[in-house]
Parts: structure tokens; C-alpha cells; sequence
């Protein structure tokens, strides 16, 4: 193989692969001096388990890896294109604890152990990746993969999983034509393209239903005429899961995927279309199909038939962490799958007091309203244990009657409601905050006024139960509603006073760690020792995100990670902290959602108590570790916010 066409490809692989993507072209032009690509067979051993001597870190380039420890038989991982393995003996040294064996007939970059070492040195940012590396290896070792889908993760980029060529049609086609696109490629879809741009999405069904069922001529009917809006198109270069949680949340089975560095400043031309992704794709490669679970959602007919699709969606759930899906991922399919549910729980509950009471149906302005979601769900950080955390809010009524319709219509809507969740498994709160209690059912006006007085401060102890209400999202209704009170919250924050608040009541809960570094157990009301890991833990650190992201003005997104990594990444004197709580928060999270995993395995009811003690020499360490950062930015951060 030519020098040339050697470097070509390793600046290619390096170009598009984390980390090295974040360094300089220059920089990256120095590694490829030191780097070479090697060939491995099929069942090859790459790294042998046990041993200490360390020479390289290896890039996949194409192929496939098996990492194992072969001692416990436990599968680790599976590492695909642009995958990196080798880097935990480089950084830890001693003797590899599993052993890196070729699948298929694979080829490495590699990159000379002290040439590793030098950029760890030298660079922050690429050190912190394989940092965090070393604490995914460490979390997840007590986790058996499922060997079937695990090398096929979220991470996996959508153009790799594209099966041959779409079939593509111009909007001037008829439908006629589009059915003879779709039978030369053997596909069930159509893409209408103009100009290198997809403008619709025909599929099979269209033609029956909207052509031969109505007996129009195919051969004259326009294949626009079949398109009702321009299909949803994503980047080849997301992920797996971009293109999972846009399916579920626009309840759709195909996304059009592009390259759009082609409708880009220095490339020619509009996006050009890769292909199509269905959810049979997904279901393909993954081994399930969440985005299934969303249409079972939506045909649910009563309560008692989404509580029993809620528990099955737990089970799919589990094969997902099985499967290697990182924390942040399964708690955004968590999240959608809830969010999902609940709105076709509001949505029967609805319909059925407008057919028991129509003459109590409000009218006119106040017929507009919304479930806003408050706290974990609020955040999108739900995990298998999830509760409500709810408020309802709707337009003022124009009078007097208006205003007593509304409150009877609404109380019983948000009582019906919030009877529903709890029958479908979600606890019924954790701050004290329910739509069915009349505080939090207000119209529009008196949740603007309540948000005024928790911004101000005036009284800590409301602001301090409130605090949750910050991480506002529309569930459902009018979002216009939400957009309304987000916009009041923008306007009235931030306050010293409610920063001073806010930061008191993050920083006042004691990780259970003492002063020696010992892990502080707790005792439940069964005995159990241990202690509360999502109270002691996780929301402390969501604790702190909600008020350094209020102090910046962030009010794009409510979730945790969201504002840690929008603080991190600003001018604000809170930023380092931001920075440290970023890791630990994954961290925290990815423990407590396995530990939950863990216990809806063996058949227990999630929980948020943990007994360190169950868990792996390192994973102990690892925690404790977690826990002294976040203690740290407490102290930090009160000295800074709550004594001025």
C-alpha cells in the first residue's frame, strides 16, 4: 500500500473521530508520523489478557472488536469504526484486565504509547476524553453486555447503518414512476428530491390508500400530490439515538438521512440524501424497536392498557443497558417514553369528562391550558422509579363565571390526571408540587405573579419548596402557555437573593461521605444499610446546575447535563465548578440508573437506595471520588453565593 494512500486514510479516521477530531490539523499531521496501520484476522488476539507491557493505543479503522474478560467470560465491549481500546493499560498500567480479539478481518491505527502520553500531557481537553473513558470501563464492570447489539450503540453514526441505495424520484415524477422507483430498489418508500434537497416522503400505504383505493390514475396523478409536508431529514453524521428520539417524539418510522456538509460554505451543491432509516432498520441492528413502543402508546385504548405498556417498557429498557446505551441516552428514552404516556393518559382522561360533563367544558380563552412538568421529569432524568412533579396551567378566563368554570373544569381534569399517573407507576411526587393541588392549578396571571414572588425571595421558604419549578417543561397542551411563563422567569432572573436561595438548598445536603473519606451509611426503614443516592447525590448536583444555569440566563433546556455543559463553557466565575460537576453528575448517573437496572433484572422494585458495598473495588473508589468533587464545589460554591 502507498505512503500516501496510507496517510490519506489516517488523516481521514483521525478527522472523524473523538478526540483527536478537536486537535489542530497540524497537530493531527504530527500524530500520523507516528502512527501505523496494522491488518488483523478473524479471530486474532490484538491484546492478551494479564499482560503489563503497554506499546500502543488502537484505532479501529474498519472491522470489529471484541473486548473480554476472559477469566469472568464477560463481555465489555465491542468496538467498531473509530472505536479506541488499548488506552486503560496506557493510563493505569500493571496487567490488562481483558483481552481485545478481531471478530471480523480488522485494521488498526496505532498510536506509540509515548506519543499517548505527551498529548495527555499537553492537552486538557484529550485527556479529559480518555479520562472519562476509564470511568465508563470502571461503572460498567459488574454490567454483562449483550454481545448481539452492544458493538451497535447510540454513538453509531446513522450513515454507517444505511442498507444500499434509496429510491428518489424528482417532484415532477408521477406516482406511477414513484412505484417503479420503489420496486427497481425493492424499497417501501420513495424520496422526493429536488435539487439534491428531499421535499417529500412517499411511501406504500400512500399509494394504496390515496391512489388505488380512490381509483385515481397512477400514471396522472403527481407524486406531490401525495405529500403533505417535507419529511424530517438528519445529518449522517448524528447518532443512532438522534435519529431513535426523533421518531419517537414526532411518532414517525422514517427519517431521510443527508450529508449536509454539501449544502455547507465550501462544498457544492444542496444536501445530498445517503438514504433512508426506518424503525425496522433500527429494529434490525439493535435487536428492538423502542420507537414500537410509542405506537403502542398511542393505540392504548384505557389506563389500565398503558400501565401494562409501561411495565413492558421497562423490560425494553433493560435490554437497551444491557446493550451498552450510556446513561444520558437511556434517560432521554426514558424520558420520551414517559412523556409519551402521559400525554395519551391526559389525552383519554380528556375525552372522557367531556363526554361525561360537556355543559362543565370551558370556552372561550380559557380553553387553552397545559401540564407543565416539574423537577426529575421536569429535567428529562427520570429513571425506572419515576414520579410526577406536575402543575396546570391555563389562559385567564374574561369573568367572574368563567373563572369558577374553569377551576371545577380543571380541578377535576388535573385530579383525573394525576390518578391516572400514579395507577401507570409514577410516584406521586417528590417536592410537594401536584396539578391536583390548587396552588399549582392556576391561570396564566397567577403563575406569573407566583414566579415574581419565588424570584424575588421574599419569602425563602416558598422559593426553597419552588425551587423545582425552574426546570419548567410543557408535557402537554398549549406550549404557547409555557413559552409565556419561561419568558417571565427570563425577566425576573437572576436575583442575588434567589441565586443566595437556591444555592443554600444545593449545598446544605451532606454527601455521604465523611471527613476521612469513608462512605456514611444510613439505615432504612427495612434495615437495609446504605443511603439515598439520587437525595445525597444526583440532586445536589442538579441542585447547583439549576442555579448556575439561572445566573447565565440558560433557559433553553432544563436538564442537567444541558446546563452544566452551557455553564462549563461560558463566562461565568462558577465555570470550573461547572466543569467538575459535569463528570461527576455522569458518573452519579450512570450508577444510579445500573442500580436500578440491576434491580428491575432480578424482578425488585427500583429504588434509590444503594449499599456501596455491592459494588466493585474500583466502582467503590470511583464513587467516592465522584462524592469528594461534588463536596468540594458545595464548599466552593457556598462561600461564593450563599454568605454574600
Amino acid at each position: 500500500m502507498a505512503s500516501s494512500s496510507i496517510t490519506d486514510r489516517l488523516a481521514g479516521l483521525l478527522e472523524r473521530t473523538p478526540p483527536f477530531d478537536t486537535l489542530s490539523e497540524a497537530q493531527r499531521r504530527d500524530l500520523i508520523g507516528d502512527m501505523t496501520l496494522e491488518i488483523f484476522e478473524p479471530g486474532e488476539v490484538i491484546l492478551e489478557q494479564g499482560q503489563d507491557v503497554h506499546r500502543a493505543l488502537y484505532v479501529v479503522e474498519s472491522g470489529l472488536v471484541r473486548l473480554m474478560n476472559v477469566e469472568e467470560n464477560r463481555l465489555i465491549d465491542m468496538c467498531g469504526e473509530g472505536a479506541q481500546f488499548g488506552s486503560y493499560g496506557l493510563m493505569q498500567g500493571g496487567i490488562l484486565p481483558y483481552e481485545a480479539r478481531a471478530v471480523e478481518q480488522t485494521v488498526c491505527a496505532l498510536l506509540s504509547a509515548d506519543h499517548f502520553r505527551a498529548l495527555l500531557k499537553e492537552n486538557d481537553e484529550f485527556a479529559h476524553f480518555f479520562e472519562e473513558d476509564i470511568k465508563r470501563y470502571v461503572r460498567g464492570l459488574d454490567t454483562d453486555l449483550d454481545a448481539s447489539g452492544a458493538f451497535l450503540l447510540f454513538d453509531t453514526a446513522l450513515s454507517s447503518l444505511l442498507r444500499g441505495k434509496p429510491a428518489t424520484v424528482s417532484p415532477e415524477a408521477t406516482v406511477q414512476e414513484a412505484a417503479r422507483a420503489m420496486s427497481a430498489a425493492d424499497a417501501d418508500a420513495v424520496i422526493v428530491v429536488q435539487e439534491g434537497t428531499p421535499v417529500g416522503l412517499v411511501t406504500e400505504g400512500d399509494v394504496v390508500e390515496k391512489v388505488v383505493a380512490a381509483g385515481k390514475p397512477a400514471a396522472e396523478t403527481p407524486v406531490m400530490a401525495l405529500v403533505e409536508k417535507p419529511p424530517i431529514a438528519l445529518d449522517g453524521n448524528e447518532r443512532l439515538f438522534d435519529a431513535v428520539r426523533t421518531m419517537m417524539r414526532h411518532r414517525i418510522r422514517r427519517v431521510v438521512v443527508v450529508d449536509a456538509r454539501a449544502g455547507q460554505a465550501g462544498h457544492e451543491g444542496a444536501p445530498h440524501v445517503l438514504g433512508l432509516l426506518s424503525t425496522d432498520d433500527i429494529s434490525h441492528f439493535r435487536g428492538l424497536d423502542p420507537v414500537a413502543t410509542t405506537e403502542l402508546i398511542e393505540r392504548a385504548a384505557t389506563v389500565e392498557a398503558l400501565a401494562d405498556i409501561r411495565a413492558e417498557s421497562n423490560r425494553r429498557l433493560l435490554r437497551l443497558y444491557q446493550q451498552g446505551v450510556q446513561s444520558e441516552d437511556l434517560l432521554g428514552v426514558i424520558a420520551e417514553l414517559d412523556d409519551q404516556l402521559k400525554r395519551r393518559v391526559l389525552h383519554l382522561v380528556e375525552r372522557r369528562l367531556r363526554a361525561e360533563r360537556p355543559q362543565d367544558v370551558p370556552e372561550g380563552p380559557s380553553a387553552a391550558w397545559a401540564l407543565l412538568s416539574f423537577g426529575t421529569p421536569g429535567r428529562r432524568e427520570s429513571t425506572l422509579y419515576a414520579r410526577q412533579d406536575n402543575g396546570l396551567v391555563y389562559e385567564d378566563p374574561t369573568g367572574v363565571d368563567d373563572a369558577a368554570r374553569a377551576a371545577a373544569w380543571y380541578g377535576a381534569l388535573a385530579e383525573a390526571a394525576c390518578d391516572a399517573f400514579e395507577r401507570c407507576g409514577f410516584a406521586p411526587f417528590e417536592s410537594g408540587i401536584l396539578a391536583r393541588q390548587e396552588p399549582f392549578r392556576q391561570p396564566l396571571s397567577q403563575w406569573k405573579a407566583a414566579y415574581r414572588q419565588w424570584a424575588e425571595g421574599v419569602d425563602a421558604q416558598a422559593t426553597r419548596r419552588a425551587a423545582v419549578c425552574f426546570d419548567l417543561r410543557p408535557i402537554h397542551g398549549d406550549e404557547g402557555l409555557a413559552d409565556a411563563l419561561r419568558a417571565t422567569i427570563a425577566e425576573h432572573t437572576p436575583t442575588p437573593r434567589l441565586l443566595s436561595i437556591l444555592m443554600a438548598k444545593a449545598t446544605e445536603v451532606t454527601v455521604p461521605l465523611s471527613f476521612f473519606g469513608r462512605f456514611e451509611l444510613d439505615r432504612d426503614e427495612t434495615g437495609r444499610e446504605g443511603f439515598d443516592l439520587r437525595a445525597r447525590g444526583v440532586r445536589p448536583v442538579a441542585d447547583m446546575a439549576r442555579a448556575l444555569a439561572l445566573e447565565v440566563g440558560y433557559l433553553k433546556s432544563t436538564n442537567t447535563f444541558d446546563r452544566l455543559r452551557y455553564v462549563a463553557a461560558s463566562e461565568s466565575p462558577s465555570a470550573a465548578e461547572a466543569k467538575r460537576l459535569l463528570p461527576a453528575f455522569r458518573t452519579l448517573a450512570d450508577l444510579h440508573i445500573r442500580h436500578q437496572m440491576r434491580q428491575a433484572e432480578v424482578g425488585e422494585p427500583p429504588d434509590d437506595w444503594m449499599d456501596p458495598g455491592t459494588l466493585h473495588k474500583s466502582q467503590q473508589n470511583l464513587l467516592r471520588e465522584t462524592l469528594k468533587a461534588v463536596q468540594e464545589v458545595q464548599q466552593t460554591l457556598a462561600r461564593r453565593y450563599v454568605s454574600a
